[in-house]
């Protein structure tokens, strides 16, 4: 799949403002644990129904464009077992998603398991095998 690297101010204005239109947008977020009892954001994936983007937090000094999509109520945001991510926005932005769709815990509602890992309920749903680089 394509996608755009975003390390600049200008073009994380410019994709946050499109995904803005749109219902509903994917997030997932890496971080690591080093040396605090904090996650420390390293990469925010967005997808917004078109375009895969991949925002390098720790390069772009002003991230009010996407804490303004994260906190706006008309746009839907879809994670994945996301108690992590909201651990790590808050703990970057004081500020959580809003509104959230949690797959891991819809499907948890829907009887499918309470741990149902990301790739396996593509598999079971999709009938489609994600590749490991893909799910990860």
């Amino acid at each position: 799949m394509d996608y755009i690297y975003i390390q600049d101010q200008e073009t994380l204005d410019v994709v946050c403002a499109r995904a803005a239109r749109q219902p509903a947008i994917a997030l997932d977020t890496e971080f690591v644990r080093t040396r605090t009892l904090t996650p420390e954001l390293g990469l925010i994936q967005l997808y917004d129904g078109h375009q895969l983007v991949l925002i390098d937090p720790l390069a772009i000094d002003d991230m009010s464009s996407l804490v303004s999509l994260l906190t706006n109520p008309d746009v839907i945001k879809v994670l994945h077992s996301c108690s992590e991510d909201l651990e790590a926005f808050l703990a970057t932005f004081n500020e959580v998603p809003t509104p959230i769709f949690d797959t891991q815990f819809a499907a948890s509602l829907l009887g499918l398991g309470v741990t149902m890992g990301y790739a396996r309920l593509i598999e079971m749903l999709l009938e489609t095998e994600l590749e490991k680089g893909e799910s990860r």
